[in-house]
């Protein structure tokens, strides 16, 4: 019997010139079921086919990524990632986030998608020819999809079954393959790449944003190429398992890593965002343009959102304020904020561990991506309060996150670190405040990075993309593999390029200014440090905390959060509302322990993520990661 698929069929699918965006070849709703037989027999169902592949990889905007594994952020609610965080309690009957679908290598999503790429890569051949589309397209969108779902799985879990054979039911046995080795899977999805290079577009505009074009396929080869030559896989006393050792010339992968991110740096469409002119603050509502505008020069692949039907980004709902009726899901820890650099290359030797205080603000002078990536007490987030309008006034909204002493008005006495007990009042945006307390942020910093800020978050959605790739990884991949190659001028040349675009000191001055040298130990970790400020909250930190093998001392790192306390300056009052004034108020911040709430604790065995049990049974060739094992 021929297998049935579910595709989504439309006018709109059948004509892609009549699409307004990318959001509408990926959500619109299944209108039957055709067989293979069908499906192939007409160009224009193989087409919507393909385009339906695009569903199978992360769609990305999610309440909780990645990023809440990392050192980056802590999960406000808990639920599903604490476990993980903890470590101890992993193992294959006990996945808990790894089978969420809210990861991007979850195994059963992904190995559906690739189930799909394989019938249309089997079939399309054979497809009959028809006007207006192109089979050579169509064939590399779904090498370069398979390649993409491939690389998610793999980054994930280290090698897996590589299967290029569409599987029937009673083919069961067959499907029971054993887990290939990294190399084996690295050889194929460069393969992949290498066939959707030759048949892809080199651009793609106006309606087609959001499907892949030739140098996607490119810069997808320089990411695997580069994650693959790093240490993880190189290593022999942590990394055991013989399927996910590289057995290759890791050099020859870091300069295939280099070749490609510069051949899409200098041979693409693809320009950085100028981000360049006024004071850090401005230059940082420029970067955070990348991230948000619908489209731009820098963004390589995205997925758009509407703000009617299909998938929706909520993130500002997921991740703003609760102030605002938000939710505050994934919030940034004070270690992120502490690892931007400050604007003469500097970084910060003090309030980086839990209780270090200082009086006086500690954000000024920071790199501008600080600031379009995190959120801070006195910021304005960028619309007016409707639920706490009476407690911020403010035209585009401060956060208060703190406690801040009033001389008037509703207030309570509230006991403050100097041992005082001041009539104060908690800001509307924290833990104590007056909307949705239980939805505050711990750690006293919000995500800013990916959210529409002028958007009524708790009604709307919102139409930022999520980007799956832009042209800042490249600079960075570039470099990262020149200074593991030893081509030091090299490496700070890109560094150079991508640090220019915001007015950050030269790779050389910035050194200088650190007290380190100019050679390849100092060099990598001022490149490790740059693509952690430059990619915050992009989902990479995760990977490369495993891929570099620092994940011991990120992973065994205390949560820390900031506390603020506003006191008065002798002669001054402040009747409610409360509103940020940094002449009226002396501004004390300490760093808190947040252990309390997460007692982040690391264990080698989460280098690579557990195969779940039901899968161990289904499929008894499949080797267990070390540790993982009941």
């Amino acid at each position: 019997m021929k297998n049935l698929i579910c595709i989504l069929v439309s006018v709109a699918f059948i004509s892609i010139i009549s699409l307004s965006s990318c959001s509408d070849f990926m959500d619109l709703e299944p209108t039957g079921e055709y067989t293979e037989d069908l499906v192939f027999s007409d160009a224009s169902l193989t087409q919507a086919f393909v385009l339906e592949l695009y569903n199978n990889i992360h769609p990305g905007a999610k309440e909780h990524s990645l990023d809440g594994l990392t050192d980056d952020a802590y999960f406000t609610h808990n639920y599903g990632q604490r476990i993980v965080n903890e470590s101890v309690a992993i193992n294959e009957g006990n996945v808990e986030w790894y089978n969420n679908d809210n990861n991007p290598f979850k195994w059963e999503l992904r190995y559906r998608g690739i189930r799909y790429a394989n019938i249309i890569i089997n079939n399309i051949d054979n497809v009959p020819e028809k006007v207006g589309i192109s089979k050579e397209r169509l064939k590399g969108e779904a090498h370069y999809m398979r390649a993409h779902m491939y690389h998610e799985l793999i980054r994930g879990f280290g090698g897996v079954p590589i299967v290029t054979k569409d599987f029937s039911l009673n083919e069961q046995v067959d499907m029971q393959q054993p887990r290939n080795t990294i190399r084996e899977c690295v050889e194929f999805m460069l393969a992949d790449l290498d066939i959707a290079e030759q048949t892809l577009p080199e651009s793609v505009s106006g309606s087609e944003v959001g499907r892949v074009s030739k140098y996607v396929a490119t810069g997808l080869k320089a990411r695997i190429a580069l994650h693959f030559a790093s240490q993880l896989y190189a290593d022999r006393v942590v990394n055991t398992l013989p399927v996910n050792q590289y057995d290759g010339d890791r050099m020859a992968l870091y300069r295939l890593a280099k070749e490609n991110a510069v051949k899409v740096i200098e041979e693409s469409p693809f320009e950085l965002l100028d981000c360049t002119g006024g004071i850090n603050t401005e230059r940082a509502v420029k970067f955070k343009a990348i991230m948000t505008d619908k489209t731009n020069s820098e963004q390589m692949f995205v997925r758009s959102y509407s703000t009617s039907g299909g998938a929706e980004n909520r993130m500002g709902l997921w991740h703003g304020p609760n102030g605002y009726t938000n939710w505050s899901g994934t919030t940034p820890t004070h270690d992120l904020v502490m690892a931007f650099e400050f604007e003469d290359g500097s970084i910060s030797d003090g309030m980086t561990k839990p209780g270090d205080w200082q009086e006086g603000n500690p954000y000024n002078g920071r790199d501008p991506r600080m600031y379009a990536t995190v959120a801070t007490d006195g910021n304005e987030w960028g619309r007016p309060r409707s639920a706490g309008a009476a407690l911020d006034p403010t035209p585009l909204g401060r956060l208060q996150v703190g406690k801040y002493e009033v001389t008037d008005g509703n207030v309570i006495d509230l006991l403050y670190q100097d041992g005082q007990k001041r009539r104060s009042m908690w800001g509307i945006d924290s833990r104590n405040g007056p909307i949705e307390d239980w939805n505050g942020s711990w750690t006293g910093y919000y995500e800013k990075k990916l959210i529409d800020t002028s958007i009524d978050a708790q009604y709307f959605r919102q139409e930022v993309p999520h980007i799956y790739m832009r042209l800042a990884e490249m600079y960075l991949i570039a470099a990262e593999a020149c200074v593991e190659l030893g081509e030091l001028e090299e490496a700070a040349k890109w560094m150079d390029i991508l640090r220019g675009r915001v007015e950050l000191k030269d790779t050389r001055t910035a050194l200088s200014v650190r007290g380190v040298q100019f050679n390849q130990s100092d060099l990598r970790e001022f490149v490790r440090r740059d693509r952690r400020a430059e990619l915050a909250y992009e989902q990479h930190r995760y990977f490369d905390v495993r891929r570099w093998m620092i994940a011991s001392e990120t992973g065994n790192k205390p949560i820390t959060g900031i506390l603020v306390e506003g006191i008065l300056k002798p002669g001054q009052t402040q009747n409610k509302p409360y509103i940020h004034n940094e002449e009226k108020y002396n501004y004390f911040y300490y760093v808190q322990n947040l252990s309390h709430r997460e007692n982040r604790k690391w264990e080698d065995k989460m280098y690579f993520a557990p195969i779940m049990l039901d899968e161990m049974r289904r499929n008894p060739n499949l080797v267990q990661n070390p540790g993982m094992s009941l």
